[in-house]
């Protein structure tokens, strides 16, 4: 199993994670989102057949946005995150470990990105309760106004 960048010849049409939104997403949009360069998915593949997958975008969040921990060391403008926008495991592979093995392929990402332009953290919007947990046990903080979006600053990503 590698994790690679999502081209043309990853099999995507089979690939059911039990959340039809993340479905879909690869199906039919992921590889759209990457010509037009909104975002980059990454997949973790046994040859042409996808087992789970992660997209990365870029954002920003403002400072009131963040727990009140973190707040008072940015300034009052935009700040640049990474958002996990989509990380989704097919059913027959749930449970093995595979989540986090994507979890980290994208925080190393990001934290190469944070050592080349510069960032704060990382972003996600988790789906749901389960979601929310879940990425609460890699350091994830819920963000005050937003419980189901969670925020990881860049140096937890070096400790992770």
């Amino acid at each position: 199993m590698r994790i690679e960048s999502l081209a043309a010849h990853h099999d995507r049409r089979d690939f059911s994670c039990g959340e039809v939104a993340l479905d879909q997403y690869l199906h039919r949009f992921a590889r759209q989102h990457t010509k037009a360069n909104l975002s980059r998915t990454y997949v973790a593949a046994e040859g042409p057949m996808v087992l789970g997958f992660y997209s990365l975008a870029m954002a920003a969040i403002l400072k009131d946005q963040l727990p009140a921990a973190h707040a008072g060391r940015f300034p009052r403008f935009p700040l640049p995150v990474a958002r996990l926008a989509r990380l989704a495991v097919n059913l027959q592979h749930q449970g093995k470990g595979l989540g986090e093995r994507l979890l980290m392929d994208a925080l190393l990402r990001c934290a190469r990105l944070a050592e080349e332009i510069g960032m704060v953290g990382v972003i996600v919007d988790a789906k749901h309760e389960r979601a929310r947990s879940w990425y609460e046990r890699y350091e994830f903080e819920r963000l005050p106004d937003a419980p189901l979006t969670l925020w990881l600053p860049t140096g937890a990503i070096t400790r992770l």
